[in-house]
């Protein structure tokens, strides 16, 4: 059932999951179709939540809908970027007509954006908006890292129950494969991982990775990880991992995650200055078996973008763009409905 769920929290913010959370599990303990009770049970739900009635059934269909989602592509057009935004890159995308590259459409919708003093969208969205693969980032490049693996970690802007029932940060902690851009494994914690956390992320890496004769490789962990476990050392060995290839990254954690994933993971902000010992400041937090399967989604829906096959895309300079849009109207290619209907619904 929390995987169900998992479908439909991730369409929210985190600040809003706890409301989500509530929200499905009424519609999971719902009655089947066509049960004589299943009237009464929603009239029941919607009072439990404080909604009019008809405002659950729009839950109950958004609820349903979420699980039809393609797993590649959440929505297709990102939910976070305001307004005017939206509506200066669909301009864009009109005037660059088809087959122009996205580089193009990013320098078009900067031009307007200057022009109207508002923010350009970022080059992952205008990806995301035209249904494309995602790059992947050289995380080598980006951190400076010259491993093969590294082991990572950033508190996610996600309130958890902690111990002692505090509210605390759920921390991502994931083992990465530097060159391809990838995480082998993740674990989800409330507060830093402990030496069984990363054992379980070790030993997930290593069944992805095992070779009868595994080449040698290197490996860099953040400061102060629980790596000296001797059962870890051991799975480290199985990817051809030696005590000596391990290196200890001095700096603060969470950078490779970032070079990854950009400052959100889906619409889950990443916060690594962030110390995951200090409790978050509110009241409402959500059990980590209901949150650690939303962030398993978000990742497999991150890689999956890594995946898809790539189109050939016809050569539209980026300056051919930006004069359609600043020296003229051009005719606009029809897009249909550029929005998606909100899954939201009102009290």
């Amino acid at each position: 059932m929390e995987d169900r769920i998992a479908h439909y929290m991730v369409t929210f913010t985190p600040q809003q999951w706890p409301e989500a959370y509530r929200r499905a599990l009424e519609v999971e303990e719902l009655p089947r179709k066509g049960s004589r009770r299943v009237a009464a049970a929603v009239t029941a739900a919607a009072t439990r939540l404080g909604y009019k009635e008809r405002n659950f059934f729009k839950i109950i269909r958004a609820y349903k809908d979420s699980l039809q989602l393609n797993d590649q592509v959440l929505s297709n057009y990102p939910r976070q970027l305001p307004a005017e935004t939206r509506a200066a890159l669909e301009e864009a995308i009109a005037h660059a007509g088809p087959g122009a590259r996205p580089g193009a459409i990013q320098s078009a919708a900067e031009a307007l954006c200057e022009k109207r003093k508002i923010s350009p969208p970022s080059k992952r969205a205008v990806r995301t908006r035209l249904n494309l693969p995602m790059e992947v980032t050289d995380i080598a490049s980006y951190t400076g890292m010259n491993t093969d693996y590294a082991i990572d970690m950033s508190p996610l802007d996600v309130a958890v129950d902690g111990p002692d029932n505090i509210p605390y940060h759920a921390v991502l902690t994931a083992f990465i494969d530097v060159s391809r851009g990838i995480a082998l494994a993740h674990v989800v914690t409330a507060d830093r991982p402990t030496a069984d956390d990363i054992l379980q992320l070790v030993t997930e890496a290593a069944e992805k990775t095992s070779s009868a004769s595994p080449a040698r490789a290197s490996l860099a962990v953040y400061r102060n990880a629980p790596v000296d476990d001797l059962r870890t050392k051991a799975q480290l060995r199985s990817i051809g991992i030696a005590k000596s290839d391990v290196q200890v990254d001095s700096r603060r954690p969470g950078l490779a995650l970032t070079a990854m994933f950009g400052t959100k993971l889906g619409r889950v902000p990443l916060n690594p200055r962030r110390n995951p010992s200090i409790p978050f400041a509110i009241r409402e937090t959500l059990p980590l078996p209901v949150v650690r399967p939303a962030v398993a989604l978000l990742l497999e829906r991150y890689h999956a973008g890594l995946q898809i096959n790539r189109e050939a895309e016809p050569a539209v300079s980026a300056a051919a763009a930006v004069q359609a849009i600043t020296k003229g109207p051009a005719k606009a290619t029809p897009i249909g409905n550029a929005y998606p209907p909100s899954l939201h619904a009102s009290r």
